[in-house]
């Protein structure tokens, strides 16, 4: 019992239940990453990483959603499923800033001048995403969350990801790219061990990490609400830093194993990828799927508008680093400065959002709560987006 309300119900042990829970995580997408390895072995560069890269290692945000809503008090729904897009827009803001950086810095590391990627897969998943963001923008702004929420997010990437697979073409491997580095993990031993059985043993390999993921993914919603409840904040804000973090790890580590072989377009086609999936799937499936049978509506006319600025903030970020992206020749050291200051501000602002609605007065809540008071003005912008939504989806 001790240990129970040390993990569940301190800050320190919720943080130290998250720490590990992302050390697994880690561990699990290792395996993760050599099933799907395989499995996309013919798939062109840059599909890859925007399909079965971008869906594996975005389990963490998909489950962390079934969990933030699965775990939830009836009264708590609301702010819970305000967590969980807390966590995806967070995850989302870190892929796309964190990551690109450590790719750089990889890149550079091996005396490369300077990171290039295809302007097409930048305008592709880029335009993709900036439509699913606007999307989670505007519909999210409604009184009501209803499964044709849900609905409308996963129909979007049903239609993200048929465009993605009608524009690859077939990728004959050479003789080069047949060739096989000797195995040296149990897992790739295991894969490799054999030449016949070996699809059969990568999906084996990818259902056991998922479920993983799975359990350690529980364990960083419990570290979230414990955390939250000991500083008594919002669960939001802590989702939005650091189940954000911890649960990109496995776009991280794919991104940065794609970059270290060279595969550039890989590296940053599942960033984009992953978070479109992040926004749509992780978010819109278990929503759909939850309150279909659950026959329910998420009453959101009080966690809604906490959302909006940190909404809007994600789109702000997203619509700067594809500019980053897709108007460099090259991403140098210079990109990551611009980053990481990018992602600093972001990390301030979350930090001052959480105070202003904590009821500080720090100079970090007084700037943050000048923007969000700004949003919800009388007519404003908040407003205006709740209008719009509720005209949308009345009949839902």
């Amino acid at each position: 019992m001790e240990i129970f309300n040390l993990f569940f119900h301190t800050w320190y042990g919720g943080l130290a239940l998250m720490v590990i829970c992302s050390i697994v995580i880690a561990k699990a997408c290792d395996v993760f990453e050599a099933s799907t390895e395989y499995l996309g072995r013919n798939m062109n560069e840059g599909v890859k990483g925007a399909t079965l890269n971008a869906i594996g290692s975005s389990m963490p945000e998909f489950l962390t959603t079934v969990f933030f809503l699965g775990f939830a008090l009836s009264q708590d729904l609301g702010r819970d499923f305000a967590a969980s897009i807390g966590g995806d827009t967070g995850s989302a803001i870190f892929n796309s800033v964190i990551i690109p950086m450590l790719v750089i810095w990889v890149v550079l590391a091996s005396g490369i001048a300077g990171v290039s990627v295809s302007k097409k897969v930048i305008l592709r998943d880029g335009l993709f995403l900036i439509c699913a963001e606007v999307l989670l923008l505007v519909l999210l702004s409604s009184n009501y969350i209803t499964y044709w929420h849900g609905l409308i997010f996963t129909g979007f990437y049903a239609i993200y990801l048929g465009y993605t697979l009608l524009s690859m073409k077939k990728n004959e491997p050479s003789e080069d790219e047949e060739e096989e580095e000797e195995p040296e993990a149990w897992f790739e031993k295991f894969l490799f061990k054999s030449e016949s059985g070996r699809t059969g043993r990568s999906w084996l390999l990818l259902i056991v990490s998922t479920m993983i993921i799975a359990l350690s993914c529980a364990g960083l919603v419990e570290g979230c609400k414990g955390i939250s409840t000991s500083f008594g904040i919002n669960p939001l804000f802590v989702a939005l830093i650091l189940v954000a973090a911890a649960s990109s790890v496995p776009d991280t580590i794919i991104s940065i194993r794609d970059a270290r072989k060279g595969n550039h377009d890989d590296a940053l086609s599942n960033v984009l990828g992953s978070n479109i999936f992040d926004i749509t799937i992780s978010m819109g499936l278990p929503l759909a799927i939850f309150l279909f049978v659950t026959n329910q509506k998420i009453d959101f006319s009080q966690a809604g508008p906490t959302l909006i600025d940190i909404r809007i903030m994600l789109l702000l970020v997203t619509m700067v680093t594809i500019a980053i992206f897709y108007f460099s020749k090259k991403m140098t050291a210079r990109s990551v400065i611009v980053l990481g200051v990018l992602y600093g501000i972001f990390i301030l602002y979350g930090i001052g959002a959480a105070e202003y609605h904590a009821g500080g007065d720090s100079i970090l809540a007084q700037s943050a709560g000048s923007f969000i008071d700004y949003l919800r003005q009388p007519g404003g912008i908040g407003e205006m987006l709740q209008k719009t939504a509720n005209a949308i989806t009345s009949g839902w």
